[in-house]
């Protein structure tokens, strides 16, 4: 009902569409031999890219700023309108977002626009796919990252905004050989489909990223230090992003990652915060950031964390005289949307948090801290947010 309703919502901004002779097969009609892929998909944002409200709010926004953003949009998150021309969504295939049938008849991406045809056999990471039900192929391409640069890399005006790929393509991960496929398509040992053969390497199809706390539960890692010298004291936080091939965080500007630092007596006052925010950040013509990308004339400033790479973030305050203090810091992840009906909001999620009471004497020589613990899971997250951190330090007393 939901996506229906979103359908009747744009097509009151009307386009002519020409319908092609090429169709795509519901994904419901892979169900009956690929259960466990369907139901994967179902619950990841490739079947939501077109229901999700964060979407729906900004294309109804790009819509209203220039009806030519229709199928600038629609091209990734209504893929087969590509071929069928349903720029009004008045199709069940168009609603289903990115649907099995257009993946999987991909047949190559050229300067990140995808090449394919809804006739041809259905296209996979397996040489010896035999069925009645299609005809099959094997496709080295859909183990490549090269398969996901056609809508993980844009840009508009001539401003780079989601550079995921080329991300990844200057990484030490691309060097190495680990595609996007390795990370966000996790394989486990079963079958691909109902009564196949038992494969060590069968993709699943959650597509785990950015708004999945699971996922990027030891994304960073973070090594801390402590000084003191009187009553000024020392805090200095090694954060690296060594376990992601690709910038943290990714994709649209419109996501950051926030560092809180906060340290307070033993009565719980307050002695010093500080704060950190790594993002991209893209403004208009007048110089004013902005959420909606399509307004972007240029880059303003991108600070995020490359991949491998190492950042030293100092925090330095008057201890108050205090001999007791409780430090905490946490990396949040965030997201800045609008939603239908609403102002916009920023979406906040803290994952994991860690803090430990040093009792330092004012004599004390300056001890440095261990590495940060591990932190555990705390668990995947509905479609807004996502965050990381580890934090830690041993306690040492005189």
């Amino acid at each position: 009902m939901k996506k229906v309703l979103f359908a009747a919502i744009i097509g009151l901004i009307m386009v002519p569409g020409v319908h092609a002779a090429g169709e795509f097969q519901l994904s419901y009609t892979c169900a009956n031999c690929h259960q466990d892929r369907y139901g994967e998909w179902t619950r990841s944002m490739h079947a939501l890219s077109v229901d999700d409200p964060i979407f729906q709010a900004a294309y109804l926004r790009a819509l209203q700023s220039d009806p030519k953003y229709r199928s600038f949009c629609l091209t990734c998150h209504s893929p087969t309108t590509r071929i069928t021309d349903d720029f009004n969504l008045t199709k069940s295939i168009s609603v289903e977002g990115i649907t099995c049938s257009f993946c999987h008849t991909v047949t190559g991406v050229e300067s990140n626009n995808y090449t394919f045809n809804p006739d041809s056999p259905m296209e996979g990471p397996y040489t010896d796919s035999k069925t009645n039900a299609h005809a099959s192929s094997y496709s080295a391409l859909h183990t490549k990252s090269e398969f996901c640069a056609g809508c993980h890399e844009f840009s508009i005006n001539g401003v780079p905004i989601s550079e995921t790929y080329s991300e990844w393509k200057a990484s030490p991960e691309a060097a190495e050989g680990e595609q996007c496929q390795d990370c966000h398509m996790v394989t486990k040992r079963g079958v691909a489909a109902t009564n196949g053969t038992i494969r060590d390497k069968v993709y699943q199809h959650f597509w785990y990223g950015g708004r999945t706390g699971q996922f990027l539960a030891n994304a960073f890692q973070i090594n801390s230090s402590i000084q003191r010298t009187g009553n000024r004291v020392k805090v200095t936080l090694v954060i690296s992003n060594n376990n992601v091939g690709h910038m943290i965080p990714s994709g649209l500007p419109s996501r950051k990652v926030v560092l809180d630092f906060n340290a307070t007596d033993k009565q719980g006052q307050g002695i010093f915060s500080g704060q950190k925010v790594y993002a991209k950040t893209i403004v208009d013509q007048y110089n004013n950031e902005v959420l909606d990308f399509w307004k972007a004339v240029s880059v303003a400033k991108d600070n995020r964390f490359k991949p491998g790479e190492s950042r030293t973030e100092v925090f330095e305050f008057d201890a108050r005289g205090a001999d007791e203090i409780d430090i905490q810091a946490s990396l949040t992840y965030q997201l800045e949307a609008q939603i239908i009906t609403t102002e916009t909001q920023t979406l906040n999620v803290e994952l994991a948090t860690a803090s430990n009471r040093s009792i330092i004497s004012n004599t004390e020589a300056p001890q440095p801290t261990a590495k940060a613990p591990a932190i555990g899971l705390i668990g995947i997250l509905i479609a807004m947010a996502t965050a990381i951190l580890v934090f830690g330090r041993k306690k040492s007393q005189r």
